[in-house]
């Protein structure tokens, strides 16, 4: 009988901790935008679906005796193809979709192997109510999310930290065979003791039921990723944050199934409706929320969520005879909700609407009347509240998208622009054209001559960006200033294009950027590239990938290179390990400065480029320019040993105090980096 429970542990948290690690894995591949989760999301809701697919097919069509040798020949097939997982790293980045590259890279590397771990729970839950007919296979259920917690939990505490990504790949593996070997004794062991008829009843299970299972299980995984979608808009898109909501949506699973008596359905319920007037706060002014307050209140309306939909499928669970055709229900739903954000809300909204909207579908599938129907008052009572959400998200959205002159969404986030009217430095109103990706101001230009030829916010005279671009000097040059100059500079990450402002006749720009949205934007919007007085090219793609490939035909030669690849607040971290350095510096001559832009809210970065400029054997410097009336506080990282530019006196007169002190572990690899080092 311990091989039951024993077994369905290790699946389970092999199945969850292969996620996090393949989805790191994939993160440099694609931008490490917050996208990449959500797409894996998708991969491993459908690979779960067509697990208790396969569950129910082989449960109820074959018997006890055929169901043994197929489902051990596919553990021994699976264990054969375990090598392709060191093909993680197969460059599908340059396909059209990238949605369809990642679901493709997951495929070809790991398919097999966790379709039968998606199998598991419900194929040994079968065979349990079989074997041992007074105890609750359902039981069994709560204990493979305990291990699936305990699984991701692993990850980001133990695994991310101490190993590196090809030594977790090996432990993943030894688990697996670990699996594989109990999974087949028990196999060959309990199998030949059920009756030799048994298999699972039919899927066709109270009609009455099914949709609203569908419906449950969809909303809880749009919330999920709804969620996640929102924390990692500001902060890395990293394991941790990916961990922490899919923890508390298992543990709801782990609450409602293994005690229906822990689910309190008012209490929840109240809770959830709280959440939502928080939810329509943090959707519109979420950056007035400090880091810890807006996790803290993210994860109350995840949970609170998450405890009703889980909740009320654990008290609309079938007899254990239908497990199997249930759990596939409720597999189905995880992929119409998966889709639902992958698929159609990228083709339906241009903002994250599936946030809101789906908090609004949770609350109406909780009030609407089911058997036990409400009367007509108190159904009409709780009606109105969702009237009144929905009227407020109408409100707010017209009263703060009401200067929004364009808006697009595409799989690396969403884009708006926005005209406001402003007092510029003169104290005059002027109307200003700003860049919105997400949350965060990614640009700023003032619409009239003259001010709307400078560089505004981030990038404006005076930051580190504009002091290495306005005043470095080829050594070559040095000697003779009238000579036309002729700078190489490569920015990655477009913006708003406003460090174009800074090229002079001669000179040669290169801009590097992921996002075809935001290059629509800086060309149709903005004038600074048009206006821009420098040769500017720009480059459509990942910057790193494409830098690695530019070294096939010889190295660019920067002068200087900006490093600015936002999304929203957030900084891909393959862009900063030491590799990522190494590269850089193939593109910079001897005497260039890297350009860092380090401005976070809820990061510090400064520590982790100081120690990656010793290990290279460069100086760093720091230059935080204050904010002043609406330009925001700007600071920047400048790397170079050329003491020729540092020792000008207008560079000298704005480096800065570092703002913290060293911390001289912190340091990243393409190997090993650990968000938790850098946070505020």
């Amino acid at each position: 009988m311990a091989l039951f429970p024993l077994t369905i542990l290790l699946s389970a948290a092999l199945l969850f901790l292969v996620q996090p690690m393949l989805a790191k894995q994939l993160l440099p591949y694609f931008g490490g935008g917050a996208a990449v989760w959500t797409a894996c999301m998708l991969f491993f809701q459908s690979l779960l679906l067509a697990g208790y697919g396969y569950a129910y097919l082989l449960s109820r069509y074959l018997l006890p005796p055929q169901q043994r040798v197929v489902h051990s020949g596919l553990l021994l097939l699976a264990l054969a193809s375990l090598p392709l997982l060191w093909q993680a790293n197969i460059n599908l980045a340059l396909l059209a979709s990238p949605l369809l590259a990642i679901l493709l890279m997951l495929t070809l590397t790991v398919g097999l192997p966790y379709l039968l771990l998606s199998a598991t729970g419900p194929l040994l839950q079968h065979w349990f109510a079989g074997r041992f007919p007074l105890r609750s296979p359902y039981r069994l259920y709560a204990l493979s999310n305990v291990g699936s917690l305990g699984g991701l939990l692993t990850y980001p505490f133990l695994l991310e930290p101490l190993l590196s990504l090809s030594a977790q790949r090996q432990y993943w593996v030894a688990g697996f065979v670990l699996f594989a070997l109990c999974c087949l004794l028990l196999i060959w062991r309990e199998l030949g003791q059920l009756p030799r008829s048994w298999r699972a009843a039919s899927a066709r299970v109270n009609s009455h039921y099914t949709l609203r299972w569908l419906a449950l299980s969809a909303c809880g995984v749009v919330l999920l990723l709804a969620v996640t979608q929102q924390l990692t808009q500001n902060v890395p898109p990293v394991p941790f944050l990916w961990i922490l909501p899919l923890c508390l949506y298992l543990l709801s699973y782990i609450v409602v199934f293994n005690k229906p008596t822990w689910y309190q359905r008012g209490v929840w319920l109240y809770l959830f409706c709280l959440g939502m007037v928080f939810a329509l706060l943090l959707f519109y002014l979420g950056g007035q929320f400090d880091l810890i307050s807006q996790l803290l209140i993210y994860l109350l309306i995840l949970f609170s969520g998450c405890m009703l939909c889980h909740g009320e499928l654990a008290r609309l669970k079938p007899e254990p005879q239908y497990l199997t055709g249930f759990y596939l229900l409720l597999a189905a739903g995880g992929v119409l909700g998966s889709a639902a954000v992958n698929v159609l809300a990228p083709l339906l909204f241009n903002q994250y609407w599936e946030f809101l909207l789906g908090l609004l579908a949770i609350y109406l599938l909780l009030v609407l009347p089911d058997k036990n129907a409400k009367p007509r008052w108190q159904q009409a009572l709780w009606l109105s509240g969702a009237m009144l959400f929905a009227l407020s998200i109408i409100g707010l959205e017209w009263q703060l998208g009401q200067h929004n002159i364009y808006s697009e969404r595409n799989f690396y986030g969403n884009l708006i622009v926005r005209d406001l009217t402003v007092t510029d430095p003169a104290g005059q109103r002027q109307l200003q054209r700003q860049l919105i990706d997400g949350t965060t101001s990614h640009g700023a230009q003032y619409l009239e001559a003259p001010l709307s030829g400078f560089a505004q916010s981030y990038y404006r005279k005076g930051t580190g960006a504009a002091l290495a671009m306005q005043h470095f000097l080829p050594a070559a040059l040095s000697r003779n200033i009238n000579q036309l100059q002729q700078r190489q500079f490569g920015l990655v990450g477009l913006g708003a294009g406003a460090l174009a402002v800074y090229g002079k006749p001669g000179d040669s720009m290169l801009f590097y950027e992921l996002n075809p949205a935001v290059i629509k934007v800086a060309t149709e919007y903005f004038s600074y590239l048009k206006d821009s007085a420098a040769n500017i090219e720009i480059v459509v793609g990942d910057a790193r990938l494409t830098l690695a490939a530019q070294l096939a035909t010889g190295p660019a030669q920067f002068d200087v290179l900006v490093l600015d690849a936002f999304s929203s607040d957030s900084i891909p971290q393959h862009l900063l390990t030491i590799e990522a350095m190494q590269l850089y510096w193939q593109h910079l001559q001897s005497d260039g400065v890297l350009a860092v832009h380090v401005s976070n809210n809820y990061l510090d970065l400064t520590s982790l480029l100081r120690n990656q400029a010793a290990k290279l054997g460069f100086k760093a410097y720091f230059i935080a320019t204050e904010a002043a009336g609406i330009q925001p506080a700007a600071e920047w990282v400048l790397i170079s040993n050329n003491q020729r530019f540092i020792n000008q006196p207008l560079v000298q007169q704005a480096l800065s105090p570092w703002p913290s002190a060293l911390k001289p572990d912190v340091s990243w690899t393409d190997e090993r980096s650990n968000l938790l080092q850098v946070l505020k």
